[in-house]
């Protein structure tokens, strides 16, 4: 499901880079999109069972739009660009639709064809066509990070809900809000969204498309599995602070961090700027923190992660060099 939704979000980043909503036509045709979006939303979690033909419906609308309003594209070859992605964009959307019909044994497989349609084409080069504007592009997909944090913030308070307020639910509380700082500081501090711009901006035109969905869609999947992940097991862990989660919880909170960091060094390397030897650092110590959660405790490995990716953070920042 993420690969899809997030295929079609930066979809419309792109979308958005080529086509100015400066038109009355154009606005009302992206509120449609919108309202595409939010039927969407509204269907993830019973996707798989009886909201399969809403989910899928509304996704069909989403991807039409997308492709009917990038071929007004103002950016140069980028609306005969779009033809080369549009029918692989339908044609998935299509297969959404029929798992809804279908259902029971169907639904598998035909969600398993629609992801396979958006990602394995998204492996090859892109048209060196599509045209992108550096700024609206990194600045969308950080929003994005920025709401995925926001979001594992919540988890930990809707864990919360209606357990008395020990000094255990509280220590994991703080930690986990500790995690999330963590997270958002790998990704915008010290001027690392910059960095992205600064590289997107570098790059030569026609190359862009290709370090876009590199770096912007495949590593930026791994970024948010790993926030997705972390704010799933924090969410348990809150109301169990002292007890010992299961092997996939423990595993969903440390290997989360690692698949975030994970993340961010495949983009640094993609887009070819700063070191990674802290970040693979982190990555492997944040799994090494999963024996902790299911031998120990949550908060005992909750507790090494923050440490981990605090102490490996503070090292890069204090291995960076001094700016001229």
């Amino acid at each position: 499901m993420l690969i899809l939704i997030w295929w079609m979000y930066a979809g419309y980043a792109w979308l958005t880079n080529a086509v100015g909503p400066d038109r009355v036509q154009y606005q009302l045709i992206l509120l449609a999109g919108m309202a595409g979006w939010l039927v969407v939303s509204l269907a993830v979690p019973t996707a798989f069972g009886a909201g399969g033909l809403a989910f899928g419906t509304a996704f069909l609308v989403i991807v039409l739009i997308h492709g009917g309003l990038f071929t007004r594209s103002q950016a140069g070859q980028s609306a005969v660009a779009i033809l080369t992605v549009a029918p692989l964009n339908v044609a998935a959307g299509i297969c959404l639709v029929l798992a809804g019909v279908l259902g029971g044994a169907f639904i598998a497989p035909l969600w398993g064809v629609a992801a396979a349609l958006v990602l394995l084409p998204s492996l090859r080069n892109l048209d060196d066509r599509f045209e992108i504007a550096p700024h609206h592009f990194v600045e969308r997909h950080g929003l994005v990070v920025i709401i995925a944090l926001g979001e594992s913030v919540v988890a930990v308070g809707i864990g919360a809900t209606g357990h008395p307020l020990t000094p255990g639910l509280v220590a994991v509380a703080i930690l986990g809000l500790g995690l999330s700082a963590c997270l958002w500081w790998a990704y915008f501090g010290g001027g690392e969204d910059g960095r992205m711009l600064e590289a997107m901006i570098a790059a030569p035109a026609s190359e862009r498309a290709n370090l876009a969905v590199r770096a912007f869609y495949h590593w930026h999947l791994l970024i948010l599995l790993g926030v997705i992940a972390l704010a799933s097991a924090l969410e348990l862990a809150i109301a169990h602070p002292l007890e010992p989660l299961t092997l996939p919880h423990s595993l969903a909170l440390g290997g989360g961090a690692a698949l975030f960091m994970l993340g961010e060094v495949l983009v640094r390397r993609t887009l070819g700027f700063g070191r990674v030897s802290w970040r693979l650092a982190a990555a492997a110590l944040a799994l090494a923190t999963v024996l902790l959660g299911f031998e120990v405790a949550a908060v005992a490995e909750i507790a090494c992660l923050f440490g981990v990716l605090a102490l490996c953070l503070a090292g890069e920042a204090r291995a960076a060099p001094a700016p001229a």
